[in-house]
């Protein structure tokens, strides 16, 4: 019932119109928390402004960085970092910690840098990176809904998974913060050895059609349950999990 009439509040205050009016009193950077996020590239849509200044941005994650994710010394890895807003949040909240931020969209990546900078960050980075599988295509669901992934015949070099990640980039134990609209579907279905390396997830989970067939939130739940993680809270879609 909370969400329900959080989500209503969502609604009314979060918009384009509001977010323009926001935009312009503080010369596009929002306060958002202990940060200010700078909104002035055009690609960024201006209902973001409203809902960081109003703090309905993400606010699950950034609850969940608070309570489950903070003082860590080891290394972050974030799926998904869009324009930076988590990523700089995880980085205030984990100094001594070292961040590495991938965004299947280039576009977002001096826009993460910018964030980074303006917030004086220096133990974060980003890298332009897509989470896929080959013969595989992701179409995500209109404002993020639910996601389609279908078989396609064309090749994309660009696609990489979490394992080629963990190679490519020397990664031992690390935590992962995931919010990549339907494909942490390619994440959940890695060997089960991927995940020795993971001792806390947190992760937005959605449901997904692969092949005419629905996966659901509580499928991919379960299937984090099967990979040796106990759920320890959720709120809406997103999951915090620590491996047993």
């Amino acid at each position: 019932m909370i969400l329900k009439i959080k989500l209503l509040v969502a609604k009314i205050l979060v918009n384009d119109f509001s977010g323009k009016l926001i935009s312009i009193l503080f010369s596009n950077k929002i306060p958002f928390h202990n940060l200010r996020i700078d909104i002035s590239n055009p690609v960024i849509r201006k209902r973001i402004a409203a809902s960081l200044y109003f703090k309905t941005y993400e606010s699950a994650e950034v609850r969940f960085i608070s309570k489950y994710l903070k003082d860590y010394d080891g290394t972050i890895v974030e799926l998904s970092a869009s324009i930076g807003v988590v990523s700089s949040t995880l980085a205030k909240a984990n100094p001594k910690a070292t961040l590495y931020s991938f965004e299947a969209d280039k576009r977002f990546i001096p826009i993460i840098e910018n964030n980074f900078k303006i917030n004086n960050i220096t133990n974060a980075n980003c890298f332009n990176e897509i989470i896929g599988a080959s013969g595989y295509e992701f179409i995500p669901g209109e404002d993020n809904t639910m996601g389609k992934i279908s078989k396609t015949t064309s090749e994309s070099n660009q696609m990489t998974s979490l394992s080629l990640l963990i190679k490519k980039y020397n990664f031992s134990e690390f935590v992962l913060v995931s919010d990549i609209e339907g494909a942490e579907y390619f994440v959940l279905s890695e060997d089960n050895a991927v995940f020795n390396a993971i001792p806390l997830l947190i992760i937005e989970l959605h449901p997904i059609i692969i092949e005419n067939k629905l996966i659901s939130v509580e499928a991919l739940k379960a299937r984090i349950e099967f990979l040796g993680y106990q759920i320890l809270e959720q709120y809406g879609s997103n999951i915090v999990a620590k491996r047993k």
